[in-house]
């Protein structure tokens, strides 16, 4: 008789084969077994999923290769086989497995759902590298100087009380329990592991001796950190580990700001694997919401208290745990406002990434990296490690990739970080660790964070968390240590200082015409004039004189091909102004020879490097045409460009740009995840109704380079901001406001994606930056002259459609 194998209700119910397994380890995992041998297929499926659960991947692989050898067409085994490359970190071949997996079951939720994660996962690797690299620059650098201190944002760190003994830590952990007994039973798990870890100055303090504390706030304030958040242990009017807290009210001292953070959880043996064992268990009622928040006044009333808009502000945990979040909040704010506190700023944790407590009545998300993370696991990786370990290992750049690459939410959230993780002291075979962490990646992570928050809010609501300042048993302090002294702590106070700097402008170009001049005058930019005097003696009046304008730098291999392009076009420019931005190959020379030889005249400016941002606003300056078609110097025009796109110029459109080819270092079109994604980009630019609604998605013409417009622009937009990635983008949604777009279809520009390409391996710049782009973007939106009132309300709807929300 046939095993009914019908799905349970739930992946975690008993498996209806009678197996005694849960659904998602036997039937739900394996599938069905196959045609061809049902019997010994199936026995081969479960030897090779245990194995995966076990961690011994390798015979994983090799028996779901097994089975594939005998059924290539088996789903179960395909995707699993993708699942094992995917836990290995070879996500290309993870990929292509799980792909197959999806077209073998289009329906299947799981195989889905682990090709979003690989996606993902893709996607991090890159930003993975950057975060490292600007990190070892970093570390290279050395400290700065901290004048410039942007101390409009606040850095709060969450702050553990368990730093004492209470009698209910005696009855339930042992005679004189601390958070200090877990951190000194630490050890490691494998070669390079770093636990146990072991206090630094301030030693296994007792947070009852009020000189600790002030040690703590001293050390704090003189590092960046601007408040500690306290962890507010609440349970049906009783309250555990207040000693701490209460003392720092009734004296006063430390006069160091503070907020509190209720954590609202159960208290369980969890250390000891017993979750279901309930140790103090909370108790939601109306009665109990009001005396919580009522115990709350005198600190809500401390000068000291950390407030937001004039508002104290309270962090709550786990909001899902509370049976009617609604009403609470409702409890809160009518019992703060009658006491005379006024309004509150209720914060909530976020557990996951599209946590939205503002649903609930709250003000604002609070980030709290690393819980909710979807770092990539590299516990297979790890040598040595101790076979009785079942958690799991992530990496720290990882981690930080992935909190960095999230979208701006559409509400209301303060960003958080994690110096380092690695709770193991606590759950020594069932933890989870993050390895890797230096004070300079903490450094860099923290940078980008808090140029965020410049960006995204205003005035005392600039607030950035912590997570923590001294949770030793979850390996997660900014205390120092023995192994790193201070370092983390000196890491917030460098970030402070490098995030301080303004966000990049474009500046006026009349500006820079004179800042030209003078690097001119002052020998800063030689120029050379080759070929003519005056440009445009032949040209088409209708159109005016047209300038080429070409940054180079260090692409001697692809100059040519580009020179020769401007030499072939069906109506030459009138001239070329190429600037040599400090080239190191011979790409001056490859100039001079080719303005030996060109059928327009060519100047040749020369500086020290400066960035493609003073090349291409120099080039500008000197160049003397009324129309500009920029171009880069590894690309190419076809034939017809620059005729078609300086007709394309009119009254209403004072720029335009083109489809576009995209090419390799062997001008062979690439097949890339990346030049897919390009060309679906152009596609949709060319035949998009409303150019406004990509525009402000991402710069559909790809590059500076694909730009031909009036030099009279100039005046509206400014030159190029000091960008990496985005200064063209950025031109775009300027230009915008001042001119009408023109797209004239067909590929006339030649885009070269190569390792060599701006954009490549400045995946964290780019997110940084952009967010700076659509923020002034956003900002001047509501006097967007391509907008009426109706136009304005449909763009603003499309955007929150498109996840822009967070702009508005």
């Amino acid at each position: 008789m046939a095993v009914d194998v019908t799905p349970p209700a739930s992946r975690n119910a008993p498996c209806p084969c009678g197996s005694g397994r849960r659904y998602k380890e036997c039937h739900g995992a394996i599938g069905a077994a196959s045609a061809a041998d049902p019997g010994a297929l199936h026995a081969v499926l479960a030897e090779a999923l245990a194995d995966q659960q076990a961690g011994r991947l390798e015979r994983a692989v090799a028996g779901y290769r097994e089975v594939l050898a005998r059924a290539p067409d088996h789903f179960d085994a395909t995707h699993m086989l993708g699942v094992v490359h995917f836990q290995r970190g070879e996500f290309e071949r993870a990929l292509e497995l799980v792909l197959r997996a999806c077209a073998l079951r289009p329906g299947d939720a799981g195989a889905r759902f682990n090709r979003q994660l690989i996606g993902e996962a893709l996607a991090r690797r890159p930003a993975e590298a950057e975060l490292a690299r600007e990190a070892a620059a970093l570390k290279a650098s050395g400290d700065v100087a901290h004048d410039g201190d942007d101390r409009a944002v606040r850095v709060i760190a969450f702050y553990l009380p368990q730093y004492h003994h209470i009698p209910e830590n005696d009855a339930w952990w042992g005679e004189g329990f601390t958070e200090w007994t877990n951190v000194r039973r630490g050890r490691a798990l494998y070669a390079g592991h770093g636990q146990p870890h072991v206090p630094g100055e301030l030693g296994y303090y007792d947070l009852t001796d009020a000189a600790v504390r002030e040690a703590q706030a001293a050390l704090a304030r003189a590092h960046g950190i601007d408040a500690f958040c306290y962890y507010h242990y609440w349970f049906g009017g009783r309250r555990l580990l207040e000693r701490p807290l209460d003392e720092v009210l009734a004296t006063g001292r430390p006069d160091f700001p503070f907020c509190v953070c209720w954590a609202n959880e159960n208290w369980t043996r969890r250390w000891d694997g017993l979750d279901h064992e309930v140790l103090m268990a909370q108790r939601y009622s109306e009665g109990d919401a009001r005396a919580f928040i009522e115990h709350l006044f005198p600190a809500f009333r401390d000068r000291r208290y950390v407030r937001v808009d004039g508002r104290p502000l309270l962090l709550v945990y786990r909001v899902a745990d509370i049976p009617d979040v609604a009403g609470t909040v409702a409890i809160w704010r009518t019992a703060c406002r009658a006491a005379g506190i006024g309004e509150i700023h209720l914060a909530a944790v976020q557990r996951h990434a599209l946590d939205d407590p503002t649903a609930l009545g709250f003000d604002a998300a609070v980030e709290f990296p690393p819980i909710g993370h979807a770092a990539e696991n590299v516990t297979a990786r790890m040598p040595g490690l101790d076979p009785a370990f079942r958690g799991a290992v992530y990496g720290y750049a990882n981690l930080a990739a992935d909190y960095l690459l999230r979208p701006r939410p559409a509400f209301v959230q303060y960003r958080g970080v994690t110096p380092m993780w690695d709770n193991t002291a606590r759950r020594p075979n069932d933890g989870m660790i993050v390895d890797g962490a230096t004070p300079e990646l903490f450094a860099t992570w923290l940078e980008h964070v808090l140029r965020q928050t410049r960006r995204r809010h205003r005035g005392d609501a600039r607030l950035v968390f912590v997570n923590a300042w001294n949770e030793w048993a979850e390996g997660n302090h900014l205390e120092p240590d023995a192994g790193h002294g201070r370092r983390f702590l000196e890491a917030v106070r460098m970030a402070r200082a490098r995030a301080c700097a303004p966000d990049p402008s474009r500046p006026r170009f009349d500006a820079v015409v004179r800042d030209t001049r003078a690097a001119v005058a002052g020998g800063e930019v030689s120029v050379e004039r080759h070929g003519g005097e005056q440009p445009g003696v032949a040209g088409d009046s209708r159109r005016g004189p047209v300038s080429v304008v070409m940054p180079v730098y260090n692409h001697a291999r692809f100059l040519a091909r580009a020179l020769d392009s401007l030499a072939a076009q069906t109506s030459l420019p009138d001239e070329l102004v190429a600037v040599d931005d400090g080239s190191t190959d011979g790409s001056e020379e490859i100039i001079r020879a080719f303005a030996r030889r060109a059928p327009f005249p060519v100047t040749l400016a020369r500086q020290a490097n400066a960035g493609a941002h003073v090349a291409l606003n120099r080039g500008m300056a000197l160049a003397r045409g009324s129309v500009l078609a920029l171009m880069n110097s590894d690309d190419a025009y076809a034939p017809e460009r620059l005729a078609r796109l300086a007709a394309a110029l009119d009254d209403t459109h004072a720029l335009a740009f083109s489809g576009v080819a995209l090419v390799d270092d062997d001008d062979r079109a690439p097949d890339t995840p990346y030049a897919r994604e390009l060309a679906e980009r152009l596609r949709e630019a060319e035949t998009a109704p409303d150019l406004m609604r990509v525009l402000v998605r991402h710069n559909p013409a790809v590059s500076t380079g694909n730009l031909v417009f009036r030099r009279a622009l100039l005046d509206a937009t400014g030159g190029f901001a000091a960008l990496r990635v985005c200064h063209d983008w950025d031109f775009l949604l300027a230009a915008s406001f001042a001119t009408r777009l023109r797209v004239v279809p067909g590929p006339l520009y030649v885009y070269r994606l190569h390792a060599a390409n701006t954009f490549s391996g400045l995946t964290l710049a780019g997110r940084l930056e952009s967010d700076a782009v659509l923020s002034a973007f956003f900002a001047h939106l509501p006097g967007h002259p391509a907008l009426d009132a109706a136009g304005l309300e449909a763009f603003r709807a499309y955007a929150r459609d498109a996840g822009l929300g967070g702009y508005l």
